[in-house]
């Protein structure tokens, strides 16, 4: 059967990104290295189109694939070329990045990972996890401390709410590979992580560089969404880099949990009815 490209738009986009376990589907990003530094989809694989011939066996054959550029021109051509050298499941995205309304991650491909880097199994990675969120938390306590008004104050203490129940999360998950003292876990975690970086490995200060000191609830809610986006976006960058697959199926599975916490906001976000 011959295969063929489906150009999906926007909503289609995300339904398929939120249905596909990750690890199960290839997202591509054929724009310039610019360009995917100022913004890109997270997770998304980064090969710009003049190198994509050449970095072929740099994709799995066996996965759906989804490509994006800018306003969709590009990706059309790149998944033409995949089609024409024997790939059979692609998608290209309608309107490209400019007609994306979802979470978005900033940077190049080696923002944040420093914070992952020295993570030598599962299990430290885990603790680097959890000290992030904590540290998250923190920061969100913080705002709180200094909101100009109750209602964001609020909004800030239910956001670090979330952070402590994602902490419980990573512990649990922690625990299925360890039998030690969860104690222990949450010292070497406080201990591992640098004074305030965040979730995705940025530090606070550069996400206020980015956003200034959110004002207002419309602010404070695309602010933790961006963080949980750079969460997953540098989670799925470093599995992409590793060679052992259980260090590959823990950054799986927290990018997953950074997903879902996304989605959480999302769904808390819809139930105000407003940003």
């Amino acid at each position: 059967m011959t295969a063929y490209v489906h150009q999906i738009d926007p909503k289609e986009a995300a339904r398929f990104l939120d249905e596909a376990r990750l690890g199960s589907r290839t997202l591509l990003d054929v724009r310039q290295d610019f360009e995917y530094a100022e913004n890109h989809l997270p997770g998304a694989t980064h090969i710009p189109l003049p190198e994509l011939s050449e970095r072929l066996d740099e994709l799995d054959r066996n996965l759906p694939l989804l490509v994006y550029c800018h306003s969709g021109m590009r990706s059309l051509a790149a998944a033409n070329m995949l089609v024409g050298q024997g790939f059979r499941d692609i998608m290209s995205l309608r309107g490209g990045i400019m007609a994306w309304n979802g979470a978005l991650a900033l940077g190049p491909v080696d923002l944040g990972m420093v914070s992952l880097d020295a993570a030598d199994g599962p299990e430290s990675l885990l603790e680097r996890a959890w000290g992030m969120e904590l540290a998250l938390e923190q920061f969100y306590g913080a705002l709180a401390g200094r909101a100009a008004d109750a209602e964001l104050s609020a909004l800030f203490r239910k956001l670090a709410g979330f952070e402590q129940r994602h902490r419980r999360t990573l512990v649990e998950i922690w625990k299925r590979l360890d039998d030690g003292q969860v104690e222990a876990f949450e010292e070497r975690a406080k201990a591992s992580v640098t004074p305030g970086v965040l979730e995705g490995g940025v530090p606070a200060r550069d996400y206020l560089g980015l956003m200034s000191d959110p004002a207002n609830s419309a602010e404070a809610l695309e602010l933790a969404m961006a963080v949980e986006a750079q969460a997953q976006d540098l989670y799925l960058r470093r599995a992409a880099r590793t060679d052992d697959p259980d260090m590959r199926r823990t950054l799986t599975l927290l990018a997953e949990e950074e997903r879902a916490h996304l989605k959480v906001l999302g769904v808390f976000l819809d139930g105000r009815g407003r940003l």
